[in-house]
């Protein structure tokens, strides 16, 4: 299994002026991670300082630590042109930074259509947009991903109408192992669904609850997440481990989001994702 970890680990400490991303390289090139993702919410902070993105590259490659994916927000419901050019040109960063994949949203993470008729019309301008940034992305020799993130485009058989929709063959998905609860599905039915259209993996593990007080997400099945250390919560992740490792070629990054501490909550979760990974293949 290619193991790395996702920046979006490190938020708080990026946030807060500890760290920035040439110090969390460093820190992921002496941990058990092989490689990193960058998530860099709409990305435009990396617009705006190219020598930051020269710099992080080059530093990338120095430690040893190859950048592989980058990640941005977007919202094609529109099918704008604007949005389209933006990520087009966010599309221009990660190839900058080096990353062969390029993660891109299509609505607001929270949006949720509000019957199937506002989701059909929807649909038809996002995979119109898909398109487009996969065109791009295939001039530049990479791979555009949407992820199951969030209410709209989430569960298995919505990305898998997605790609086959679009029908590009660089348009894949970045599969999160968890985020399939956010919509009521399974995490193995959406992992499932999704594994042959992979071009990245990211785990995660929540804390699963029928009912929870403050600071808990709550599904559209109704029950209630909360983010924490890979191994330590209520997903079965050595069955999704297993499934992910059927894809040796896939990079799998981890994304802890949890309350606890965010620097040992990150090696725990590598070593107890090594663990189990190692436990299933034996």
């Amino acid at each position: 299994m290619k193991l790395g970890v996702s920046s979006y680990c490190f938020r708080q400490l990026i946030g807060s002026g500890e760290m920035d991303l040439i110090g969390v390289l460093d820190w992921v090139a002496a941990s058990k991670a092989g490689h990193i993702e960058i998530a860099a919410t709409d990305g435009a902070y990396y617009l705006e300082n190219e020598r930051v993105v020269r710099d992080t590259a080059k530093h990338a490659e120095d430690v040893g630590v190859p950048i592989v994916n980058y990640l941005v927000s977007g919202d094609l419901r529109d099918a704008d042109g604007k949005e389209v050019d933006r990520l087009r040109r966010q599309l221009d960063v990660a190839q900058a930074f080096g990353a062969g994949i390029f993660r891109h949203d299509v609505a607001p993470w929270a949006w949720r259509e509000r019957d199937p008729g506002e989701f059909e019309s929807t649909f038809e301008k996002v995979v119109e947009g898909c398109r487009a940034v996969a065109d791009h992305a295939a001039e530049l020799g990479m791979v555009s991903t949407i992820e199951n993130h969030g209410f709209f485009m989430n569960g298995g058989e919505r990305l898998a109408r997605l790609v086959h929709a679009v029908d590009r063959p660089n348009f894949r998905v970045t599969l999160d192992l968890g985020n399939g609860l956010c919509v009521g599905e399974v995490p193995g039915k959406t992992a499932a669904d999704l594994i042959d259209v992979a071009a990245s993996i990211g785990v995660k593990d929540f804390h699963i609850r029928r009912s929870a007080g403050e600071g808990w997400l709550k599904t559209l099945a109704g029950d209630y997440l909360l983010g924490t250390v890979s191994g330590h919560g209520d997903l079965d992740l050595p069955g999704l481990l297993a499934l992910a490792a059927t894809k040796p070629d896939v990079p799998v990054s981890l994304e802890f989001e949890g309350m606890e501490a965010p620097l040992p909550a990150i090696e725990q979760s590598l070593a107890n994702i090594l663990r189990l990974t190692t436990e299933g293949l034996a």
